[in-house]
């Protein structure tokens, strides 16, 4: 039997599950208000509780929250500050000897993202760069073999996500050529994408619309806790329904660049995105079945040689065992995709709905501006029966300002 999990059974998590459940209903202020007392703790948990309430504030559009959040985590996960290289209390705080939740590479990965998305809706675009970047860090190529879970190779990364963002950066920048460079690479790894990553609608796009979709994978354990992989597979999850766009009640025809760029349960079945210490706990599976082997093969033999070829296996099983212990703790508020969608509208403001062939599962924004010059930027986090119209700007909190067109 396989068991689905969202961590380990804390107060602090028990709190997280709380938090998620209200993030699942849209109730991103409550979300939020329950994480911020876990996250500014400096234990194991600090990355994961911080991730946790970046995605609780982004969604409520409380970008100042969200920018602390995930900023945080960012540089406990990457050692490094952003603006001026001086670290947080917390990143100075959190004791490295800690079993600190750093979580999948995939989840690196959209922390970073994350963090690069609240920096490019503020129009801080050499930020925005810098992060990006982070998020395409080298992954691990694993081979196959004795011991081959230690020995690997470093190869480029296919998050396509983070390679059309950085090119929209680099663009809002004014290096052209750096971001045609990047939006070939997200072409060359999903060639679904040419359309989104052409630098003429990039450039002629004056709002930005980044929509999260869906749930990300959920670690699958057996009966003893061991990790066993991630479900639901790609296959199980079903194809990603396209984004449909209405305009001041008009469909607006985004179907040439509708296609997501990232798939979280496909990163999620790539061992390439999963960490050293996931791949290492399957073993525990194993393990257990050499056990259960070498138990029957010693009970059911009287030869000795049987007999010690039984207790092999129970030795080796148990050493396997031992030596795989599980991080079980994930970032549940993680989306199945995030698309991007560079569209043209008349400058003024627009009533914008964003809506998917899923019941339920339609947003609308009411009176969001479109800039003669520049391009503004907004998220929106889809929620099943949360069909209520959202005015923009938002109410409070009051740190959340409009997006920032570029000059």
């Amino acid at each position: 039997m396989f068991v689905f999990v969202t961590g380990c059974a804390t107060q602090s998590d028990q709190v997280g599950r709380m938090a998620f459940t209200s993030y699942t209903r849209g109730d991103y202020a409550g979300a939020a208000k329950m994480l911020e007392p876990l996250a500014v703790k400096t234990d194991e948990n600090f990355v994961l509780n911080n991730v946790r309430l970046g995605s609780a504030a982004l969604a409520e559009y409380n970008l100042d929250r969200a920018e602390s959040a995930f900023l945080a985590a960012y540089e406990v996960l990457n050692s490094v500050g952003v603006n001026d290289g001086g670290r947080t209390l917390g990143a100075v705080l959190v004791d490295e000897k800690l079993r600190i939740w750093r979580g999948e590479p995939f989840e690196r990965a959209m922390a970073n993202f994350y963090l690069g998305l609240i920096y490019y809706m503020r129009g801080d675009y050499g930020n925005a760069r810098g992060a990006f970047e982070n998020s395409l860090f080298k992954l691990r190529d694993y081979g196959e073999g004795k011991d081959a879970d230690d020995k690997y190779r470093e190869i480029e990364s296919n998050f396509a996500l983070g390679y059309l963002m950085l090119g929209k950066s680099w663009q809002r920048l004014g290096d052209d050529a750096k971001a045609k460079q990047n939006f070939d690479r997200a072409v060359s790894l999903r060639g679904y994408l040419a359309s989104v990553a052409e630098l003429e609608r990039n450039r002629r796009s004056n709002v930005l619309l980044v929509v999260d979709f869906g749930y990300g994978p959920r670690k699958v354990t057996d009966f003893d806790g061991a990790i066993v992989g991630f479900a639901p597979t790609p296959a199980d999850g079903g194809p990603i329904p396209p984004p449909m766009v209405f305009v001041d009640g008009r469909r607006l025809d985004v179907s040439s660049f509708d296609g997501p760029p990232v798939d979280t349960l496909a990163l999620a079945a790539d061992r390439r995105w999963q960490s050293i210490d996931t791949i290492r706990t399957v073993k525990s599976a194993v393990g257990t079945g050499l056990i259960g082997v070498g138990a029957y093969e010693t009970m059911r033999s009287n030869n000795r040689n049987n007999q010690a070829a039984g207790l092999a296996m129970i030795g080796a099983g148990l050493l396997l065992k031992a030596t795989s212990q599980a991080d079980i703790r994930q970032w549940e508020m993680l989306p199945r995709t995030t698309f991007v969608l560079p569209i043209e509208l008349p400058p003024g403001r627009h009533d914008v709905t964003v809506q998917f062939p899923v019941p339920g599962l339609s947003q609308t924004w009411q009176g969001i501006e479109a800039p003669a010059k520049g391009e503004a930027t907004y998220f929106i986090r889809m929620q099943r029966y949360q069909t209520q119209p959202r005015q923009w700007p938002p109410a409070p909190p009051e740190t959340a300002p409009p997006p920032v067109a570029a000059k």
